[in-house]
């Protein structure tokens, strides 16, 4: 009877715990969600982009791996009009005489200025997009000579722009579906020095337009971060990269799980390309999330934070090509 009253008043703990942390997470929930509200709100009213990247920060929490360093580039700051943006000069303590110019907007941020497909990096780097750079420019040879594609960059396209510099690649497309992040590309592009590759501009958005023929069947990689949440929009990205890519290209995906969301791209890309995921793909990122789990930090969500490397294959047989637009299909 000892026993049977023991594990009844265990039973009872467990429940009473577990309620708890039901309420915890409920309350954590909700205070997220006020948060996004509160950014909503200041875009509304017109909230400069520090005030809001500051908000994007309390929501967001973790910001960096810190494989990037920016610093104020002075000499590009002089020449610009004051509009409050500022340029930056990004490099690697492991790249050994890396650096690239990224200019990041300032100002009012309006409804109407973050209209676009995706705008989760027109307001800040993200994790993924840090991640997916360093990767690139790990890989640098893997890219020389080929014709490149980034997908959803947002207002700096990092990754692309760093291949541009540094991979002696034959061309580089940089796009966003946003055209003031297109706009802020093209001044990068001007500003930056890419030796033997081109390196241009472009509005594309995945399931909005019928894709632009002299596009179709180019690119050997195509390079995309942090752009699967959407549920709406992943057939169309799928779709889309598909026709960006040449028979036997590949696509680099980094992104977070995001509650499975990475898992369910990956599910509906296998039935158009060969996939692989991958979690280790880098010692340098591995070893820093690893160390961030063995805190047990409360700033840090594996499942918000932690990029997935996926490769996209696409077969070298003939396959009937496909528009991007719902109409087409």
């Amino acid at each position: 009877m000892a026993d049977a009253s023991k594990s009844c008043q265990l039973e009872q703990r467990s429940q009473v715990l577990n309620e708890t942390t039901r309420s915890v997470t409920i309350d954590e929930r909700k205070k997220t969600a006020r948060k996004r509200w509160q950014m909503l709100a200041q875009v509304l009213k017109g909230s400069s982009t520090t005030e809001l990247a500051d908000s994007a920060v309390s929501v967001r929490r973790f910001q960096s791996y810190g494989l990037l360093s920016t610093e104020q580039n002075v000499e590009e700051n002089s020449k610009e009009d004051s509009d409050g943006s500022s340029w930056f000069s990004y490099s690697c303590k492991d790249l050994p005489g890396f650096s690239m110019k990224i200019r990041h907007l300032g100002g009012a941020v309006s409804a109407e200025r973050l209209n676009g497909f995706n705008n989760t990096g027109n307001v800040c780097v993200w994790p993924s997009e840090e991640v997916m750079t360093f990767y690139c420019m790990q890989h640098v040879g893997d890219f020389k000579s080929q014709q490149i594609c980034e997908l959803g960059g947002g207002m700096t396209c990092l990754a692309g722009i760093a291949l541009g510099i540094s991979s002696e690649a034959q061309h580089i497309v940089v796009s966003d579906g946003n055209e003031e992040s297109v706009d802020n590309l093209e001044q990068i592009i001007e500003r930056n020095d890419f030796g033997v590759t081109s390196v241009s501009a472009r509005l594309l958005r995945w399931g909005a337009t019928k894709m632009d023929e002299s596009l179709r069947s180019r690119f050997d990689t195509v390079i995309c971060a942090d752009c699967l949440f959407f549920d709406d929009g992943r057939e169309d990205l799928a779709l889309m990269i598909f026709d960006l890519l040449k028979p036997g290209g590949q696509a680099l995906i980094f992104a977070p799980s995001r509650n499975k969301t990475f898992h369910k791209f990956a599910e509906l890309a296998e039935k158009t390309f060969q996939v692989t995921t991958e979690s280790e793909y880098n010692a340098v990122v591995w070893n820093m999330h690893c160390k961030m789990l063995s805190e047990d930090s409360d700033i840090y969500d594996e499942s918000l934070h932690f990029p997935i490397m996926m490769k996209l294959r696409k077969p070298t047989e003939p396959t009937e090509s496909r528009d991007t637009t719902p109409e087409s299909r």
